[in-house]
């Protein structure tokens, strides 16, 4: 669907405000309210964050009704440290779906997640999507969220049972929701982004979107393109992808990923398993816990805390030690169930954003999963698998299904992308590129997922991008780097969460 530009978008946006949103002070979960007019933001200093301000703004939840229901939207923003050199506003997102813009902004501000350099020259402006924490976070029935479904479909009964457990999630998020269940896709994200942009007074902005908030950022541009200054897109999600180049894709980078690991393992000394083969030992752990011999492990369970070590190379003196702990037999492994009656999920988000209509069979599904298993003979499958059965059955509003990006007027862009990311392939980069005219792809040769924490190299780049709109010249590489000692006071979790 062709998404409105300029104030003809904004006018449904700045049409309606909750009564007495006043300061939101980012603590506490907004909800759908009463709507009245509002032509700008009320800021008020943030609860626990004296040094940036916070607001709650309202938005239409279905623009086809902007005198309708409202949801709140939660900002944060870090004013730039050196006002006379302002070059305007930085909209930051960190990912998810789910991840919280407002929290990315306190980190970004106050743990320096990024360069004092941007912090002196931009506001930094972090907004929690529809949906997300502050901005009326989805709860859905958590006895529904968490009962058994089969996961890993087998048969044509467990394939059915997928369906229905979908289609009972979906009808729980509208029960529980209303219509905003239906209207948190990202298409509705960027416009709420866009109306964010008017009333901070903007004539333009810059934004840097990273995993899932590139998919944000992209969107933005293609709908919005004229009212961007800079865009950097870390870690790409790949918007036209398919079952196939979905999963083949991830399955190739998983493997890959930890072949670099097991090799890293090998050269360096502070690994615990440095004198051990890591892809046997592996491949022995993986074959007993799928006969059944490691009672605390499941094969999912070893993939999930795989793929989160791939996310960052510091966390491989962990999965060493997880692996070794496993081989000896002294593993445990914990799970939690939530005791609230209502759970927070981000599935209506996901698959607001995506169709799997290619899986719509256990006959074609069983085909893509063995395509996607051939290419990693070690790993098998990554546990993204699942991003694809979530959406199969699934009943809600599928609001910005997968298509080819189209984006007329953009400035130079800035993408970045991990050779190795488990989490977006380099492949999708790629494809992303060749659909952006105006942007320059930067590759990162290392392993993980966010380049900006990643590589040096990389962070140099994009903060002189955003600093100046100069792009690297097309086809930099950045070097890998490899950690050589765990960092201090490093914990793991037992039974990581992959996103």
């Amino acid at each position: 669907m062709k998404l409105l530009r300029g104030t003809t978008a904004l006018s449904c946006a700045l049409a309606v405000v909750l009564a007495g949103t006043g300061g939101a002070g980012a603590s506490g979960e907004g909800a759908p309210g009463v709507a009245r007019p509002v032509s700008s933001i009320d800021w008020q200093p943030c609860d626990g964050h004296a040094a940036l301000d916070c607001a709650t703004v309202p938005m239409p939840i279905d623009r086809a009704d902007p005198a309708g229901a409202t949801v709140p939207i939660a900002v944060a923003r870090a004013k730039a440290a050196k006002p006379l050199q302002r070059k305007g506003v930085l909209m930051v997102n960190p990912g998810g779906p789910g991840g919280s813009g407002v929290d990315f902004a306190f980190r970004v501000a106050e743990d320096h997640e990024f360069s004092q350099a941007l912090l002196d020259s931009f506001d930094i402006i972090g907004f929690d999507p529809r949906g997300v924490a502050r901005s009326a976070q989805l709860r859905c029935d958590a006895g529904v969220l968490w009962e058994t479904w089969p996961w890993d479909p087998m048969s044509e009964e467990d394939f059915g049972g997928v369906l229905a457990h979908n289609d009972r999630v979906a009808r729980s998020c509208q029960r529980d929701n209303g219509a905003l269940a239906d209207h948190v896709d990202t298409t509705s994200v960027v416009r709420d982004m866009d109306a964010l942009r008017e009333l901070l007074g903007e004539d333009t902005i810059s934004f840097y979107g990273r995993s899932y908030g590139t998919l944000i950022g992209q969107q933005y541009a293609e709908s919005f393109g004229r009212n961007l200054r800079a865009l950097v897109l870390d870690s790409n999600m790949d918007h036209s992808a398919g079952v196939a180049d979905s999963l083949v894709p991830e399955n190739l980078a998983l493997e890959r990923s930890f072949t670099e690991f097991a090799a890293w393992c090998r050269r360096t000394p502070s690994c615990v398993l440095h004198d051990r083969d890591v892809l046997a030992l592996w491949d022995d752990l993986y074959a007993k816990a799928t006969a059944g011999e490691l009672g605390w492990a499941t094969p999912k369970h070893l993939r999930s805390r795989a793929s989160w070590s791939m996310y960052d190379p510091e966390r491989w003196f962990g999965l060493a030690e997880f692996l070794e702990s496993a081989a000896e037999g002294t593993g445990a492994a914990r799970s939690a169930r939530p005791d609230e009656e209502l759970a927070t999920t981000t599935q209506p988000i996901w698959c607001g954003d995506w169709q799997w209509g290619e899986a719509d069979s256990y006959a074609a599904l069983s085909t893509y999963r063995a395509q996607a298993e051939a290419v990693a003979p070690h790993t098998r499958l990554t546990p993204f698998y699942e991003d694809v059965l979530a959406c199969l059955g699934w009943t809600g509003a599928v609001n910005n299904p997968q298509r080819p990006l189209h984006v007329p007027h953009a400035p130079p862009i800035l993408m970045t992308n991990s050779l190795h990311d488990v989490a977006t392939p380099y492949e999708w980069a790629q494809n992303v590129a060749r659909h952006l005219p105006t942007a320059t792809l930067l590759t990162y040769d290392g392993t993980g997922h966010g380049n900006y924490l990643l590589s040096t190299c990389a962070r140099a780049a994009i903060d002189t991008y955003l600093l100046t709109v100069r792009t690297p010249a097309p086809g930099t590489h950045c070097p890998a780097e490899w950690p050589t000692a765990e960092p201090a006071g490093t914990t793991y979790p037992n039974t990581p969460a992959v996103r």
